[in-house]
């Protein structure tokens, strides 16, 4: 009997090697990494599905890369073209070494794992003028082949897609975007058709996924000289809502300058900006503009949406042409990269701001020296039962060029399914755990609030992906209507329903056709 027992337990252990897969633990050669597939991060997980998920609490299984361990492409390479734009710049490309700092280590020791695994040989192509969509269409169309992998902001790939130029990922041999290192809400806003086609993910390996998500910024101190409760706890019980913002926000406006003027160097309550810091709103308060048929997955236009629209049109407004709000007006001053807002919150002339990750990562040195907190965008009302934060729409998508030969796409898939999870084992713990939360957040209570902002990460169609309808995209014609001074959704709504309707039309046709 103890022969057979042995036997046996003998025979389960060498299932348990078959089962590994090629995506194991990084070895030691590169740096020690003890996070495996069976033992994950504990921050929350990339699902964005607008829910708290701690991976403690999840499937395991959804972490662990199913590749085969025989995988060995005999060192081809494979052209990867990416867009080298600021919060992106870092995200596949490191050197290595001492001066790679947590994260370049961490993209480095990936990169390395993926070629090693799997026998291939990255050749990172960088774009700096940001024509990514533009270049691959033309390799596409003229059938160079010149590209294999691609990574590009969301809201500019969206647009090959719909012209033919990214493969369905979900009818290649290797990648499975069911995985949890790919971000499920994503898929699910990329996923068309009653088949479910999907060309474009993201997930860890993205690390503008973090540094672009919206937050709201605030000063410690400043709250406990007005007397505010800290916002902790009014997060915590559900109370961080528009209308407590604009209660709070009341008689704060100080005159700093004395010259009568309310302007930039005055002291604020608020402060924001009139383009891509509206983005948020809608999301936080989850209005969805265009919307997917639960079978067919076909993009409608919900006209439904435009009451709740006006009612958060309405609350906004409320903010924004408060005395105690300072907001930055235009592109040149409101986007991406661009410090004013972030400068006049550290500078102490404003009491909160809402900003990217990214706003803070890149203006640390000034923003550190204050006692500071954070919270997620606030919430419709008090009965909207979760908070929902919104990513920019320039996080990096990751597809495979519609031009790679039918030969090298198995490869390509199992490059780009590696990527995904190595990122989850490297470069997520490198920039979450150790970067974003031990760095920039100053005490527990921040970062329990950041496991609640990247738990509740959520998507929007038209926030994001609008500008397949080229002629009529929906983010960018609410920027000035919920920032203006007279709402105006109703009639502006109205005048571009039809429109959007028969666009939508136009593209679930395209869609259908992709890949047919």
């Amino acid at each position: 009997m103890k022969r057979f027992l042995c036997l046996l337990l003998a025979v389960l252990m060498c299932l348990s090697v078959v089962a590994t897969a090629a995506c194991g633990t990084p070895s030691d050669e590169h740096g020690q990494n003890d996070k495996t597939g069976e033992n994950a991060t504990k921050s929350p997980s990339e699902s964005g599905n607008g829910v708290v998920e701690s991976e403690e609490d999840t499937d395991n299984t959804n972490y662990i890369c199913d590749l085969p361990e025989d995988l060995d492409f005999g060192d081809e390479e494979i052209n990867f073209l990416f867009a080298n734009r600021p919060g992106r710049e870092d995200e596949l490309v490191s050197e290595g070494g001492v001066k790679a700092g947590a994260i370049g280590s961490a993209v480095y020791e990936r990169n390395v794992t993926v070629e090693e695994q799997l026998g291939v040989k990255l050749n990172m192509i960088p774009n700096d003028t940001d024509t990514v969509a533009n270049d691959l269409k033309m390799d596409y169309q003229s059938n160079t082949g010149d590209y294999d992998l691609v990574a590009d902001g969301t809201y500019k790939a969206i647009i090959p897609v719909i012209e033919g130029c990214y493969k369905d990922l979900n009818q290649t041999e290797y990648v499975d975007t069911t995985k949890h290192y790919w971000t499920q809400g994503y898929n699910d806003m990329v996923t068309f058709t009653a088949d479910n086609k999907q060309f474009l993910v993201t997930g860890a390996a993205a690390i503008s996924i973090f540094r672009y998500m919206y937050l709201t910024i605030y000063n410690k101190q400043m709250f406990t000289e007005y007397k505010l409760p800290d916002l902790y706890d009014t997060v915590r019980n559900g109370d961080w809502t528009l209308d407590y913002q604009f209660e709070i926000i009341q008689n704060l406006y100080m005159d700093k300058n004395g010259d009568s003027k309310n302007d930039e160097e005055d002291f604020h309550a608020f402060v924001t900006g009139d383009t891509i810091s509206v983005d948020p709103y809608m999301v936080a308060s989850d209005i969805h503009m265009i919307i997917k048929d639960d079978e067919t997955r076909d993009l409608l236009y919900n006209a439904d949406a435009v009451g709740p629209l006006s009612d958060l049109c309405d609350k906004i407004q409320l903010i924004y042409n408060n005395e105690s709000t300072y907001v930055y007006k235009s592109q040149s001053y409101d986007d991406v990269g661009k410090p004013y807002i972030i400068e006049k919150f550290a500078s102490e002339r404003a009491m909160m701001a809402t900003i990217l990750f990214y706003n803070m990562e890149t203006n640390y040195n000034e923003v550190g020296a204050l006692s500071y907190g954070i919270a997620p965008m606030p919430k419709f009302n008090k009965t909207q039962p979760n908070y929902h934060s919104y990513v920019q729409d320039q996080v990096t998508g990751f597809g495979i060029s519609a031009g790679v030969k039918d030969n090298r796409i198995d490869m390509c898939s199992a490059a780009l399914e590696a990527i995904g999870y190595y990122s989850h084992q490297l470069v997520r713990p490198a920039y979450y755990e150790t970067t974003l939360s031990e760095r920039y957040m100053q005490d527990p209570q921040s970062q329990e609030i950041l496991d609640t902002i990247f738990g509740t990460l959520s998507f929007d169609f038209s926030s994001t992906c609008g500008n397949i309808v080229t002629s009529l995209v929906i983010r960018d014609q609410l920027r000035p209507l919920l920032s203006g001074s007279k709402n105006t959704i109703s009639s502006s709504t109205k005048s571009w329903s039809r429109s959007m309707e028969r666009n939508l039309v136009k593209y679930n046709d395209k869609l259908a056709e992709l890949g047919s």
